[in-house]
């Protein structure tokens, strides 16, 4: 079956007092991007088409370039109302499409949940699903002269959101007879629904807003922030090593000169392995341990920055990217600090931010002793959705 979207961004923003609303940014990116990031990565969308103003149609070109949206398969100039622009789009849709969805680019939070669920409702005893949120507010309708003329039952009102989907060849034809009539609707669905069409309601978003007025940016930015801090997670790693005479001094990837060297079974950098376990805490991912276990041969010896790299990469699977990490190597001798830029310099190579400090344990200890050198880590990732 196959999918199609019409992101629509040809509005003249009268309300919002600019038509080039959907380029605003936030966090340094277009509004109108976002939903369409979220249909890039939406496995059952196949393919997306734009309805912008011919003024706008290379500036959208240039942006998607840069944001390496793939599944974009044209852009299309709109027409005078919403209706006209969704139109155009129709037209221009390849013949085999099964179900399209309309969505409005000044909603950009739409989420793939939504977009799931909708697809989900989609079958042959209906023409079309929209989502809906319910009314919290009581509903009165206006008389002239702003009189009350009643108060409407909001059990039974909803308010719709987009995107709407429904079945290509039926909203095609809706649309025929709409502008064979002179008819022009608030959305889609209400051409359905004018020519006898089934049209299901399911549940939408309360963070599906749509850009209207320049203060609803205020909005989006608060959900942003809240799904920003929702997403992080922290993790904490530690790990100690014991100092023995004829072992190299590894710490951060920097061999450090000193008559003794960290034992262990591979070369002991106790600073890296903290760092690991941290990241792998952040991930809910267990420990070093479980991942490179010292039964296994091939980490003999092995240097603690290749497991690095292989828990970044184990991460970045899951969805996890590492945005700060925090680090105190315990040893009383010999003095790291001169070591300290080096270490850093070697985790920043690797896409790591790190801040390093080193302390002694004030002769206290197994550390305090001269026995051994200890290090913990802390680390703050985030969820992300980038592929």
């Amino acid at each position: 079956m196959k999918r199609s979207v019409i992101v629509v961004a040809a509005g003249a923003g009268k309300r919002f007092g600019s038509p080039d609303k959907v380029f605003v940014e936030i966090n340094n990116k277009p509004l109108f991007m976002f939903p369409l990031q979220t249909f890039e990565n939406t496995q059952f969308i196949d393919d997306i088409w734009i309805v912008t103003r011919k003024e706008a149609i290379e500036r959208i070109k240039e942006i998607i370039q840069s944001f390496k949206i793939q599944k974009v398969k044209g852009i299309i100039e709109g027409g005078t109302e919403r209706q006209d622009s969704v139109y155009n789009a129709l037209k221009v849709l390849h013949k085999d499409t099964d179900v399209v969805l309309i969505h409005d680019a000044a909603r950009p939070l739409i989420s793939k949940e939504l977009i799931e669920r909708i697809i989900d409702a989609m079958n042959p005893e209906i023409d079309g699903v929209i989502p809906v949120v319910e009314l919290t507010d009581t509903i009165k309708w206006i008389k002239q002269k702003n009189i009350i003329g009643g108060t409407l039952n909001r059990n039974i009102l909803r308010a719709v959101q987009t995107p709407q989907a429904f079945w290509f060849k039926r909203l095609f034809q809706a649309y025929e007879k709409a502008y064979e009539e002179g008819i022009y609707g608030t959305d889609d669905a209400f051409l359905v629904e004018r020519y006898g069409g089934k049209v299901l309601a399911v549940k939408g978003d309360e963070k599906n807003i749509k850009i209207t007025i320049k203060q609803d940016l205020e909005k989006i930015k608060s959900f942003l922030q809240y799904d920003e801090m929702s997403s992080l997670r922290i993790g904490i790693g530690y790990d100690s090593h014991r100092l023995v005479f004829g072992k190299k001094l590894i710490i951060g990837g920097v061999e450090i000169p000193y008559e003794k060297g960290l034992e262990g079974y591979s070369d002991a950098d106790v600073l890296i392995h903290a760092i690991i376990d941290a990241i792998l805490g952040s991930a809910g991912l267990d420990d070093i341990g479980r991942h490179f276990p010292d039964t296994d041969s091939q980490y003999k010896d092995i240097s603690s920055f290749i497991l690095l790299k292989r828990t970044l990469e184990l991460v970045k699977k899951q969805k996890i990217k590492p945005v700060w990490v925090d680090c105190t190597i315990f040893a009383e001798k010999p003095k790291l600090s001169p070591y300290i830029s080096a270490m850093k310099e070697n985790l920043h190579k690797i896409g790591l931010n790190v801040n390093i400090k080193a302390k002694t344990n004030e002769g206290m200890g197994f550390i305090g002793r001269g026995e051994g050198i200890a290090a913990q880590a802390i680390c703050l990732s985030s969820i992300t959705l980038d592929p």
